[in-house]
């Protein structure tokens, strides 16, 4: 009689259940925005609930101002918080095993070889189907934000799109402190990171999405462009003496250079002849966590940056038709922002 069928499904189940941290360690590994956001510690785990919600202030306490030892000091009301909320959205795909496949490889020493068989389908496809939804030129009904669209070629001020929930119009910026608007170059001079023009240039964007000071903390720490513009950069003799390196990116395997406080990458699905800047002090990878996540919070960081969250494995099922039965996964998460002015599109950057 051939190997049960339920005793190989559970077996295989639950190889994929403990395993699934894993995918999601390799999902932000295989990204390099995402890589940062793991080293950063910036990836947080909710329980419950059908939305992410992050906390912004707009605006600035209209009591606080100098004035005489013998003028009253206003006390009106301040309503500068608000909560920007976002949508969640979630990736899944299933691992799919056929019952005679199963019975060719019984026996203890092949259950395993089926389970990681089926592992490496989903980690050789989570993380490109995760990043290249982060990098999407548009946003679908059931895609989580994309970076591209959220830092848009418009110039600051008169963006009029809605971010988590916000109307950027509403916060149109001529007040520093309560704007909803990411920072944008407009075309002008080409910036080219192989002079020392172009690098004053980017650096000099840097601090403009640094409206809180020139605080590390205030400042971009990623950076995004082409392959082109990477390699024009590097295109100077003396390039190590134009720029250091992040070496904990270098470590996770990831060439950089670094523009001020920003660890700058490049990635495939970047905007062509630009700079994506991104604080991730103001923004977060949100995950909502389920039946088989035990922690909350903020993860904690592995090693040199990974974090581990476990991807939800449900339990086997039988096709009525078909010799084969099905082992689905999912993930829920989305990108959210705690503040946009923290964030920008240089333009007009010379590719190689």
């Amino acid at each position: 009689m051939a190997v049960d069928y339920a005793r190989i499904a559970r077996d295989i189940a639950f190889t994929l259940e403990v395993k699934s941290p894993k995918i999601f360690e390799n999902i932000f590994l295989n990204n390099g925005v995402l890589a940062m956001f793991g080293s950063k510690g910036r990836v947080n785990i909710i329980k419950g609930g059908n939305r992410f919600d992050e906390r912004t202030r707009l605006g600035k306490n209209s009591n606080v101002g100098h004035r005489s030892k013998f003028d009253p000091i206003p006390v009106n009301y301040q309503n500068n918080v608000q909560t920007a909320y976002y949508g969640q959205a979630i990736v899944s795909g299933a691992a799919v095993v056929n019952m005679v496949e199963e019975d060719q490889n019984a026996g203890p020493s092949r259950i395993s070889s089926l389970a990681d068989d089926c592992m490496a389908e989903l980690l050789s496809t989570f993380p490109n189907e995760v990043s290249d939804q982060l990098m999407a030129t548009s946003e679908g009904a059931n895609d989580p934000l994309s970076i591209k669209v959220q830092l848009p070629a418009t110039a600051y001020g008169s963006q009029t799109q809605t971010t988590g929930g916000l109307v950027r119009s509403d916060y149109p910026g001529s007040d520093p402190t309560s704007a909803w608007q990411t920072q944008y170059s407009s075309p002008g001079t080409a910036v080219d990171l192989s002079a020392a023009a172009g690098i004053a240039a980017a650096c000099k964007f840097a601090w403009t999405c640094s409206p809180g000071g020139s605080a590390l903390s205030e400042q971009p720490d990623i950076a995004l462009c082409s392959t082109g513009v990477m390699a024009q950069a590097s295109g100077g003799a003396d390039v190590l003496k134009r720029y250091s390196v992040n070496d904990k990116m270098l470590k996770m395997g990831f060439d950089n250079i670094m523009i001020n406080n920003a660890t700058v990458i490049s990635d495939r699905n970047a905007v062509s002849g630009a700079i994506l800047f991104l604080n991730t002090n103001y923004g977060h990878i949100q995950v909502l966590g389920g039946p088989k996540t035990k922690q909350a919070k903020n993860v904690s960081v592995i090693g040199n940056g990974a974090v581990s969250v476990p991807i939800q494995v449900c339990n086997p099922v039988e096709s009525e038709t078909i010799l084969q039965y099905s082992i689905k996964a999912y993930l829920v998460y989305n990108l959210t922002f705690g503040g946009l002015r923290q964030h920008g599109r240089l333009a007009n950057v010379t590719e190689a």
